[in-house]
């Protein structure tokens, strides 16, 4: 027990430094966000170990952690899903609103479209045809199809 009791008394900011980092590191293994707040936690209890002794030290940080996990779990997680799904990266999405050429002519409102330097198999709201050269405005996708308003 006194072996215990020692080393909780040489805890300091170097200690909490390293339990933080540790748990960082493991969250970047994990990618679940659930170590990151225990991390935070060390690191705040990092801030505050000169100036208290290992009881609040522990306690500060189980209290910080399961407040920060709470609150990063309800609050920070569903807006870091949300940023998931913004459309980032995915070219086509910037492509609705966008007027897009014919290549070649539509049959049975499917066809292929020019934007910039590149084709795009495309169809129709209404399910009409097209001529080839014709101009058209995209108003949504379906997948990596392009749907025209003409």
């Amino acid at each position: 027990m006194d072996m215990l009791v020692a080393t909780l008394e040489g805890l300091n900011l170097w200690w909490w430094l390293s339990i933080a980092a540790a748990l960082l590191i493991t969250e970047l293994l994990t990618g679940t966000t659930y170590l990151l707040w225990p991390a935070a936690a060390a690191f705040i209890t990092a801030i505050i170990a000169p100036f208290f002794g290992w009881q609040a030290e522990l306690l500060t940080f189980a209290m910080l952690s399961v407040v920060l996990l709470f609150l990063g779990d309800r609050y920070v997680k569903p807006r870091l899903k949300s940023g998931a799904d913004s459309g980032l990266n995915t070219r086509s999405t910037y492509l609705v609103g966008e007027s897009v050429t014919v290549v070649a002519g539509f049959k049975e409102g499917r066809g292929r479209v020019r934007h910039g330097d590149t084709e795009w198999a495309a169809k129709t709201e209404d399910g009409g045809d097209l001529e080839a050269g014709a101009s058209a405005v995209v108003t949504a996708l379906d997948g990596t199809r392009l749907i025209l308003k003409t």
